[in-house]
């Protein structure tokens, strides 16, 4: 299970103007969780079915490193905001990472789709074959909380079947580990950004 925040916490959490994306109702949530979820999945919707009112892209590529990528900003009605993070590190695959802010910027949500490459088992130098992964990973946060974690994939020889195929797997709950340090590092620096030249500068950085 994900690491969970106190009743009190969570409510403080969502107070409003406070955070909070649409995620699946473990039979187990409290009271709390569940309206805090009602409350993210509001917020989610609200970006998700709206129309930006300002977007700027932002694109990049590091010189010594194989990324490359572009940074798209969208602010909508009554302060909410997201931010898309796409890029390809090396041969063999990319992200797309989701970031999903409240009125008061406040991180929310983040959705990421990781999808990469590899030899398949038995190729050949005749019959390079294949095989491509598409996992998807959504974090659903309350302030410093993480309230849950799921995840899901799929893989084929076959990338343009793979979402059809991600869309029916099954959602896994798992925890947050070490990655979503990073995605809310990466969050902030993406809110603040203004140019190619920082945004490289940035990633050149990160550990």
């Amino acid at each position: 299970m994900t690491t969970r925040t106190s009743l009190s916490a969570v409510r403080r959490a969502l107070l409003p103007g406070m955070a909070a994306v649409a995620v699946l109702v473990a039979p187990a949530a409290s009271a709390d969780e569940t309206a805090a979820i009602a409350q993210i999945r509001s917020l989610y919707a609200k970006i998700t079915e709206g129309e930006p009112v300002k977007t700027r892209k932002i694109e990049f590529e590091l010189e010594d490193d194989p990324m490359e990528g572009t940074i798209t900003r969208r602010d909508y009605k009554d302060g909410l905001s997201a931010i898309t993070l796409t890029y390809v590190a090396g041969d063999h695959g990319g992200s797309d990472e989701h970031y999903y802010f409240d009125k008061d910027g406040g991180l929310f949500f983040v959705f990421v789709k990781d999808h990469h490459w590899q030899f398949a088992p038995g190729k050949t130098p005749d019959k390079p074959t294949t095989v491509d992964t598409l996992t998807e990973t959504r974090y659903y946060l309350a302030g410093d909380a993480c309230l849950r974690v799921l995840k899901r994939s799929a893989s084929g020889p076959d990338a343009e079947k793979l979402p059809a195929a991600v869309a029916k797997a099954e959602h896994k709950t798992v925890e947050p580990g070490e990655r979503l340090g990073r995605l809310r590092k990466r969050a902030t620096a993406l809110r603040t950004i203004a140019d190619r030249e920082e945004a490289a500068a940035f990633f050149a950085s990160e550990e």
